[in-house]
C-alpha cells in the first residue's frame, strides 16, 4: 500500500491557476453566489435552507466542472437535480457535528472539519448519500490529517489576506480555496 501524499502549497497554486483561467467570471460569480446565499439564508426556514443549499451546491458543481476542463456558464449552477437534497443534509449533519466538536473544546471540531472536508464534493461529484459521503471523506483523509491541518491553516491565511485586500479579495480567495480543495479532492481520489 502506498502512502497518501498531498501538497497544500501546490494545491493553492493550482487554485490560483484555475481562478486565473477566467478571473472576472469567477469573481463576479462568487459575488452572485454570495448574494444568492445571503438572500436565500433569509429567516432560517427549511425552504430558505434548501435554496441556500442549491445555490452553494450549484457553485461547487460549477467549480468541479471548470476544474475538470469544461467550459462553464451561470446556468450550470442549477444542474444539481436530486443531489441537492443529499447536499443539504450533508451540510446540516457536517455542520452540526463540527459545531458539537467545537463545543467540546475546539480540537474535536477541527478534527471533524478535516475528516469530513470532502463530503460535499462526494455528494455532487459521485452522487453519494450524506452518511456514505462522510464515511468516504473520512477514508480519503485517513493518514494525512496533519497535512490537511496545514492546508486548513494556509487557507485561513489566504482568506485573511483576501479580507485585508479591501474585503473584495475575500471573494477571490474563496474561489481560489475552493479550487485548491477540489485539487486535493481529485488528487486523493486518484491515490
Amino acid at each position: 500500500m502506498t502512502m497518501k501524499t498531498i501538497h497544500p502549497v501546490a494545491a493553492v497554486r493550482m487554485g490560483w491557476k484555475k481562478f486565473m483561467e477566467r478571473p472576472w467570471y469567477f469573481f463576479g460569480l462568487s459575488l452572485a453566489t454570495l448574494a444568492l446565499f445571503v438572500v436565500t439564508s433569509g429567516n432560517g426556514s427549511a425552504g430558505y435552507t434548501a435554496l441556500s443549499a442549491i445555490a452553494y451546491g450549484g457553485f461547487i458543481a460549477l467549480c468541479l466542472r471548470h476544474y475538470d476542463g469544461h467550459h462553464v456558464v451561470f446556468d450550470d449552477m442549477f444542474t444539481l437535480d436530486g443531489r441537492w437534497i443529499s447536499f443539504a443534509f450533508v451540510m446540516i449533519i457536517k455542520g452540526f457535528g463540527i459545531l458539537l466538536g467545537f463545543l467540546l473544546l475546539i480540537v474535536p471540531g477541527i478534527y471533524l472539519a478535516i475528516r469530513w472536508g470532502f463530503a460535499e464534493y462526494l455528494v455532487i461529484d459521485r452522487g453519494m448519500r450524506p452518511i456514505e459521503a462522510l464515511r468516504e471523506s473520512s477514508r480519503l483523509t485517513d493518514g494525512i490529517k496533519w497535512r490537511l491541518f496545514g492546508f486548513l491553516c494556509l487557507s485561513m491565511l489566504v482568506m485573511l489576506l483576501g479580507v485585508l485586500a479591501l474585503g473584495v479579495g475575500a471573494a477571490v480567495a474563496a474561489v481560489v480555496l475552493i479550487f485548491a480543495s477540489i485539487h486535493l479532492y481529485r488528487d486523493l481520489s486518484q491515490q
